[in-house]
């Protein structure tokens, strides 16, 4: 194995298992709002790799392609641009992972939207702080987005109280969140971290010290932002921390895409798919996608409108018996010719990663 970016492109050929081409891959990394992708994203259980290499590139997908061919990890199958996974490529990500572990909080689907703003507006928080704290008014700040900063003024405006108070209720909450995480994790969150006389390091400079692969190092602090996200949604011991990320929380869902949201409200009106297709002014395929994301995201959203219980029951378990996602597949095998690929996808989706 070369490298961990080539270990989590494995990862996603083994999931794929021969049924997407490498392009699928591609954009799952870099997190593309396609129907497709967010569907692939559930069907083959990759919603925690989800957009977590937004600058993932064609170039570095096809370099480590052809470095896992030239090593016969990965097998081209009959469908263009689709391989497997090898006997050997299988041990081989097997060992690998063993002393580099996939990281074990990851949830990109869920939370690639809110790290990048979560972690900049903790990392100025921190840095304005410890400033303040030590009464130096100036300084250089670590975050040059205006609305990350802007956010944080607000949020020293909304909390009056006492700045070295704040400080420690910070500091408290942030080791209570850390006490949890590996060494490993920790270690790098507080590398990343920028305070009075200390600048926070980068991927690289983190890599070298910890004589680490940098990619590694770069999944690891995502691993360490994903855990903590995760327990302050779950746990009320974390109020400054939490409020850093109150806005997207009221956001409704906020793994929908807008539009989705939009066709969602209309159907809670009680529309159906061509109505809402004609208002929005869209193809009702379009539509028909919206409505899969939805059942994706929402589990207990009911299809009974969409898919009759006993066509529902005969989909599910041609998709069982056959124990594929190909639509083709599923749809040759149903007694039903009345069945359409729409329906079978609804199914796809409500089944899930099971």
């Amino acid at each position: 194995m070369n490298n961990y970016l080539q270990a989590i492109i494995l990862y996603a050929i083994k999931k794929f298992q021969g049924e997407r081409s490498i392009y699928a891959i591609y954009h799952m990394l870099q997190g593309k709002k396609s129907s497709q992708t967010i569907q692939d994203a559930h069907l083959f259980g990759l919603t925690d790799i989800f957009g977590t290499i937004p600058r993932f590139t064609r170039q570095q997908l096809n370099q480590n392609i052809e470095h896992s061919v030239k090593h016969d990890l990965i097998n081209l199958t009959d469908k263009p641009d689709a391989y497997e996974i090898s006997l050997q490529g299988e041990r081989m990500l097997d060992d690998y992972f063993k002393n580099n572990p996939f990281p074990e909080y990851l949830n990109g689907w869920k939370y690639h939207n809110i790290t990048p703003v979560f972690w900049g507006r903790l990392n100025l928080l921190i840095q304005t702080i410890s400033h303040i704290v030590h009464n130096e008014r100036r300084f250089y700040p670590i975050q040059r987005n205006p609305k990350i900063q802007f956010f944080v003024k607000e949020f020293l405006h909304a909390n009056r109280q006492d700045r070295a108070l704040i400080a420690q209720h910070l500091y408290d909450e942030l080791v209570s969140l850390l006490e949890n995480q590996s060494d490993m994790k920790r270690d790098i969150f507080i590398l990343k971290l920028t305070g009075i006389n200390r600048i926070g390091l980068t991927f690289e400079q983190i890599a070298k010290r910890k004589n680490a692969e940098e990619e590694y190092v770069r999944y690891t602090f995502l691993d360490s932002l994903h855990q903590m996200l995760a327990e302050m949604e779950t746990g009320s011991d974390y109020p400054l921390l939490s409020s850093l990320t109150n806005d997207w929380k009221r956001s409704g869902n906020p793994h929908l895409t807008q539009s989705t949201k939009t066709t969602l409200r209309y159907i809670q009106e009680g529309k159906n798919l061509g109505e809402i297709a004609e208002i929005r002014r869209l193809k009702v395929n379009t539509i028909e996608d919206h409505l899969v994301e939805i059942v994706l995201s929402e589990k207990d959203f009911p299809i009974s409108d969409y898919v009759k219980i006993e066509d529902e029951r005969e989909i599910a378990e041609a998709i069982k018996q056959l124990g594929t996602k190909k639509l083709k597949a599923i749809k040759q095998m149903v007694d039903n010719k009345q069945i359409s690929f729409f329906q079978i996808r609804l199914v796809l989706a409500k089944i899930g990663e099971r």
